[in-house]
């Protein structure tokens, strides 16, 4: 049986995208910046920021260029990679990165229809060849099914 190595997230941009080539190929990368709510034990709010490094791949890395900016609210499919680097004082490092498959622009912004509907349309199938349906522009993360999971 084969792995399965798939995240989905929904966050905001915490900067604009950035377009580079890496060995012939565009990649398209930004920060996003996902928040957690929940009650602790004393009932007090905590609000818990998680930031992931994406990156969106050759055609698909034109979409997040053409449409996205700063503070856009996203929902991405992909999958997380790991890279080893070498860092300013020659020490090895890894990170963890969300290379992009899908995107849906989430927020209700009547100027992102099209941007969402053409993000929509570019969208990699999965290898069986199934296509999921993004989440409702109007969904938020607090709308899946009324569960608030513990992890």
């Amino acid at each position: 049986m084969a792995g399965l190595n798939k995240i989905s997230l929904i966050g905001h941009l915490g900067r604009d995208p950035e377009m580079r080539e890496f060995s012939g190929n565009k990649v398209c990368s930004f920060s996003l910046a996902v928040t957690e709510k929940y009650t602790d034990r004393e009932g007090k709010l905590v609000e818990k920021t998680e930031w992931f490094s994406v990156s969106f791949w050759s055609n698909l890395a034109d979409i997040p260029m053409r449409y996205l900016k700063k503070g856009n609210q996203v929902y991405i499919e992909g999958k997380l990679s790991s890279r080893e680097y070498l860092d300013r004082e020659g020490k090895t490092r890894f990170a963890l990165e969300v290379r992009g498959q899908n995107i849906t622009l989430l927020g209700g912004n009547p100027e992102n229809t099209t941007a969402q509907n053409n993000a929509n349309t570019m969208q990699q199938a999965p290898p069986q060849k199934q296509v999921s349906e993004p989440l409702p522009a109007d969904m938020t993360p607090s709308d899946t099914n009324g569960e608030d999971l513990p992890f």
